[in-house]
């Protein structure tokens, strides 16, 4: 049964991942019919038959390329729905509603696991719109903190009080960095990304997602510099690295908090 949940899982996961990759651009152009509207050939725009549109296996299927028009359709789309198929997996491995836990009722448990596989899929679209038009979606964001306030009253998510304070945390510190560099360094998204970060994880997994975010940052940029494919004045989405810290703190946070603490009582 496990195995065959985790499967569900990975085609469920794959498939969001695929509505994300219609969703996004049509988000971004306003687009008519962004959830109902017919998928097409961005290059010919010929209209896709269900065969052409298996998640992860259409593309391979057709070696990544247009069925009509042969144009070589981008890593943008397997990559995204295989980054949601494994949120998707790792949401399950940590909120299994198929295991008894005798800590919390299995109401709480199925509301929980779904509502972090609704932030899963949130992060991902925000992760892969910023990464490809340098933008972030108050489409995605706004719902997502109106959700993620609503979801305070579970026992499982962070309380009130301790959400606030998360979200405030990024708020204030982005707030000053665009002060600051008068917008320069940070946009006013990032402060959204702060306060849905703020509000999914509490004060201290927030603390721990913004370093793992700032560290992931100043890597990625550095390889980019050293590597000659960008300079100093070259623009890097931020949006992704706090995507990224965020899930690592989702499910390893308080885990990385232990051991911290455990390096400061010894050291």
């Amino acid at each position: 049964m496990q195995i065959l949940f985790s499967f569900i899982m990975v085609m469920l996961g794959a498939s969001i991942g695929s509505f994300l990759s219609v969703v996004i651009p049509r988000l971004k152009y306003r687009e008519k019919g962004i959830v109902t509207g017919r998928s097409k050939c961005q290059h010919c725009k010929n209209t896709l038959s269900a065969k052409e549109l298996i998640p992860l296996v259409s593309y391979i299927f057709l070696q990544g390329k247009c069925r009509y028009c042969k144009a070589k359709i981008g890593l943008w789309y397997p990559m995204i729905e295989l980054f949601t198929a494994a949120s998707f997996l790792l949401v399950f491995s940590k909120w299994n509603p198929l295991e008894s836990n005798p800590e919390m009722s299995p109401l709480i448990l199925w509301l929980t696991f779904l509502l972090f596989l609704i932030y899963a899929t949130i992060l991902i679209g925000t992760f892969f719109y910023d990464l490809k038009y340098m933008e972030v979606p108050d489409a995605l964001l706004v719902p997502g903190i109106i959700l993620a306030l609503t979801a305070t009253i579970l026992p499982t998510t962070p309380v009130l009080i301790d959400a606030l304070i998360g979200s405030l945390i990024p708020l204030g510190f982005f707030g000053l960095q665009i002060i600051i560099s008068k917008g320069k360094w940070m946009g006013l998204g990032d402060l959204r990304i702060g306060v849905f970060m703020g509000l999914i994880l509490g004060w201290e997994s927030v603390i721990v997602a913004l370093i793992l975010s700032y560290l992931i940052g100043a890597i990625v940029s550095s390889y980019i510099l050293l590597s000659q494919k960008g300079t100093l004045k070259t623009r890097i989405p931020f949006a992704p690295f706090l995507v990224i810290g965020t899930f690592i703190s989702i499910f390893l946070g308080k885990n990385l908090i232990d051991w911290y603490l455990k390096i400061i009582h010894f050291s």
